[in-house]
């Protein structure tokens, strides 16, 4: 009688998880070897959180911009939460839907007022990641992604952000399923690496330049490809059309570390 097979890891497109996390950490050295290490941001967490919430769907220069612009015209956090709506809007109208996110950023930050008394996040720095993430996660508008961006960038706790990029190139590499979505993406990808902020870091930044950069969402430049060896959507492509993209060769280590 035949032995019944172990069912697969719900998310995962094999049942070898420690060739996974083999997989995942030679992606993050290489890609880290090739695009330089980023260094961890200066920003205090309720600074990270205003900024992260402006940064949805608006590139990082607009992002940046909006930034500033709350800052040279309100001074503070404080200022910007009692500001009228109508100004803070103006303030941020190079990001994508300031309409929307003027009065959210308002809102969230007179939640953090009501319930701590004052406007600073700095305490979430020093309580357990899973609590931390929690308290973080019931300020409305605040998801999964914005969470981990916000502990992971400026409290270095060790909890994986999963952007566009880091779900596509996770998912084409085949470190998860392509019919996992980006949410559920975050404790797969996170299972698959060491609790510890600066690995987590560096794979969330290594799988998002080569998002931008070369595994893009239309026409990935797979002959460019650094990591195309370990590649589960390079092996299917090379076995349905051997001569496909194989020919350009891997760039080599670049001196850019622009984060």
């Amino acid at each position: 009688m035949a032995t019944a097979r172990k069912p697969r890891p719900s998310g995962y497109p094999t049942e070898d998880l420690a060739a996974l996390r083999v997989k995942a950490l030679t992606v993050t050295t290489t890609l880290t070897a090739l695009y330089g290490e980023s260094a961890f941001s200066r920003k205090d967490a309720l600074s990270m959180l205003v900024d992260i919430l402006l940064s949805h769907r608006t590139k990082d220069a607009q992002t940046a911009a909006a930034y500033a612009s709350l800052l040279r015209t309100f001074g503070d956090w404080a200022t910007v939460r009692d500001a009228p709506t109508a100004e803070v809007e103006a303030a941020i109208s190079g990001v994508t839907w300031p309409e929307q996110k003027a009065p959210r950023i308002q809102a969230i930050l007179r939640q953090i007022t009501a319930e701590r008394g004052a406007l600073n996040l700095d305490f979430l720095c020093t309580m357990p990641v899973a609590e931390a993430a929690a308290w973080l996660g019931r300020l409305s508008g605040v998801g999964p992604k914005t969470v981990a961006c916000v502990l992971l960038f400026s409290c270095r706790l060790p909890i994986l952000p999963v952007d566009t990029h880091v779900h596509r190139v996770g998912g084409r590499l085949g470190l998860i399923t392509p019919k996992v979505n980006a949410e559920d993406a975050h404790p797969l990808l996170q299972a698959l690496l060491p609790d510890d902020a600066r690995t987590i870091y560096d794979f969330h930044k290594a799988l998002l330049r080569h998002g931008q950069r070369i595994c893009v969402y239309t026409r990935p430049q797979c002959g460019r490809c650094a990591v195309r060896d370990h590649c589960d959507y390079f092996a299917a492509l090379k076995t349905a059309d051997p001569t496909s993209q194989t020919s350009a060769p891997v760039p080599a280590p670049s001196a850019d570390r622009a984060s």
